[in-house]
């Protein structure tokens, strides 16, 4: 069974991090997901507490690594010393994935250098002075990084982790609930194609 590991912080975008959780906790047996930050409990930037599962350095341990996003938050971790050197990530043997602003501890850890990425529109312009080609696409993969840019761009970043480890099938399963009513055809086309231009 597989290990998903989601990194929040203090003042994370609580669509960032719930819908993130949420649809991956639609799996049950094939994969188990664990929350991970610095604290036993983080609060997020509309004031909901969320209890972690684990230190962010138990990422290691994990096939998959998520990081969610937040405008203040992001800025504030990134200044935190415990944070940023707990961060030990492999993309040769992890996947390794975030939302939006997200995209900043990729850069900083350098797994984006080089290489194109995507973030919310937003935080285009800060994370191209740190010197990433950032394009405007909903989801960009690289080998085992992918960058996901707009909180509704979850869709593709966990389609993209599904379809990792198990196949499209395993993306259609997670993602059914969430396909509004007389829509699955075009979403599915949307899906399937967002993620195989990434």
């Amino acid at each position: 069974m597989y290990q998903i590991a989601i990194v929040i912080f203090d003042d994370f975008t609580d669509i960032d991090f719930f819908l993130l959780r949420d649809i991956l906790g639609r799996s049950q047996s094939d994969w188990t997901v664990k929350v991970l930050g610095t604290k036993s409990s983080h609060r997020s930037s509309l004031g909901m507490v969320v209890k972690t599962d684990g230190h962010l350095s138990e990422m290691s341990q994990s096939d998959a690594v998520l990081f969610s996003s937040g405008y203040r938050g992001v800025p504030a971790a990134l200044k935190d010393p415990e944070f940023m050197d707990s961060l030990h990530l492999d993309p040769d043997k992890q996947l390794i994935g975030s939302i939006c602003a997200g995209a900043f501890f990729l850069a900083r850890l350098g797994l984006l250098d080089g290489q194109p990425a995507t973030t919310h529109p937003d935080a285009k312009t800060a994370l191209e002075a740190e010197g990433i080609q950032v394009l405007d696409k909903p989801l960009v993969v690289n080998g085992n990084i992918a960058t996901a840019g707009g909180c509704l761009s979850q869709m593709y970043l966990t389609g993209w982790l599904a379809e990792r480890f198990y196949g499209v099938e395993k993306r259609r399963e997670i993602h059914r609930q969430l396909i509004p009513a007389g829509q699955k055809e075009v979403f599915e086309v949307l899906i399937s194609q967002s993620i195989a231009d990434a």
